[in-house]
């Protein structure tokens, strides 16, 4: 009977084993997915069934998906102290990434320089060709602001600025410093807040020493980039400080096809810190002075970029959120997913796409309406071009689509909540 208990306890013991690592597989693969919804969703209901490691490891990840970039950096020191003889250099060095990015966020450039660094000189062997060019590129940018103060936003009460769309159906805000007004592009998608130097010089912005490469991922084009510090803006009555810009070639912010030029972008940095903005299709945009809590949730960050949930029959995909996009349009994985749906439906052409440094030709299918379910609601986009390959061949892309100003104009407000991440629909 000790026999026959001892091999009962066995095989107990390693099915559990087995079950663990299944476990810690398939949420290893929505993070190398960047199926960042249905990690957290899964890791709220499964973490006691994974080691201690692992629970940390895949709260990290959530945590910085989910602008909770603190307490993603208190995960990640955890597993480089007390779990580092457990954790790969390859994992140590995506974590890493990921620290460097959580400083970012919050406006601790010398502490993402110095991680920056430490990558660089430490795991050059563990990164691939590509991602080591674009850290060191990040170290560029970052070390010119390691003496800079962090952004600091303050608001009072509620507050109202009124929008306009400029020529190409882009929203505009007024952004006043001094007794001058401004009219910038509200795109929640630019990673940072973009000016040419022709407004740089307007803006009196002090004009950093160190340059860097700025890639346009539409274009392929690359060109040097420097940073520009505003000691003060207001929108409304919101005083923004110590708010930084990138400043590009006024050429490179000039689209000749249809003679359209960019003066100024307000980017994800600042547009984040206002917590929540609701905008309003008569032209307001309300700003509260506390945001407002749901359980919708359906907003996360991949690095820099915004991604929304959006349903679609019994599956959650990811899109990147950009309401510096007139339109939406859908990726190559989409393609893939929905192929024999989408070449039944759609019309294949060739379309002209625009962005920093010039535009493109692409082929699309072309369909007349798509139906996704978004923050509990049915939302149809009409005129939507599915891609057939990558924009960019270099891209690893994750996500299905763009979704741009199209997805707010059936909605007399759509309401972007970083406190709480979540997107919101009236």
């Amino acid at each position: 009977m000790r026999n026959i208990s001892f091999i009962c306890l066995v095989l107990s013991i390693t099915a559990c084993t087995n079950s663990t690592d299944n476990k810690e597989k398939e949420l290893q693969s929505l993070l190398d997915n960047k199926e960042y919804f249905k990690l957290r969703d899964r890791l709220s209901v499964e973490s006691d069934q994974i080691s201690d490691a692992k629970k940390i490891f895949f709260r990290a990840y959530v945590r910085n998906a989910f602008n909770d970039n603190g307490k993603s950096n208190e995960d990640i020191e955890a597993l480089l102290t007390k779990y580092t003889s457990a954790i790969s250099d390859s994992s140590k060095a995506n974590l890493l990434e990921k620290q460097a990015d959580n400083y970012f966020k919050t406006f601790q450039y010398a502490a993402a320089a110095s991680v920056d660094s430490e990558l660089v000189k430490n795991y050059s062997t563990k990164l691939d060709s590509e991602r080591l060019s674009d850290i060191k590129n990040d170290l560029l940018a970052r070390k010119g602001l390691r003496n800079i103060s962090p952004q600091e936003l303050y608001i009072n009460g509620n507050d109202t600025v009124y929008w306009k769309k400029d020529k190409v159906g882009l929203i505009e805000i007024p952004v006043r410093q001094k007794d001058s007004v401004y009219s910038c592009i509200f795109d929640t998608r630019a990673n940072i807040s973009t000016i040419s130097k022709t407004y740089a010089a307007k803006l009196h912005l002090k004009i950093l020493d160190d340059s860097f490469d700025v890639g346009s991922g539409l274009t392929g084009i690359t060109f040097k980039s420097r940073m520009g510090i505003a000691d003060s803006i207001f929108i409304g009555h919101i005083l923004v400080r110590n708010v930084v810009f990138q400043v590009l070639p006024d050429e490179v912010l000039y689209f000749e096809p249809i003679q359209f030029r960019i003066n100024v972008i307000i980017g994800y940095p600042v547009i984040q810190q206002l917590k929540e903005v609701q905008v309003y299709q008569d032209g307001k945009m309300i700003i509260p002075k506390k945001a407002t809590s749901t359980d919708l949730h359906n907003l996360a960050m991949d690095g820099l970029s915004p991604i929304i949930a959006v349903k679609t029959g019994n599956d959650t995909l990811g899109f990147h959120f950009d309401s510096g996009a007139t339109s939406s349009d859908f990726y190559s994985t989409y393609f893939d997913k929905y192929k024999k749906e989408i070449t039944s439906r759609g019309k294949l052409q060739k379309v002209q796409t625009g962005g920093a440094g010039g535009t493109i030709t692409t082929e699309v299918y072309a369909l007349d309406s798509v139906v996704l379910n978004i923050a509990n609601k049915p939302i149809t986009l009409k005129n939507v071009g599915v891609h057939i390959k990558a924009i960019d061949k270099h891209w690893k892309e994750k996500f299905y689509g763009n979704l741009g100003q199209d997805l707010i104009s059936p909605f007399k407000v759509m309401i972007i909540n970083f406190d709480d991440m979540y997107i919101d629909f009236r």
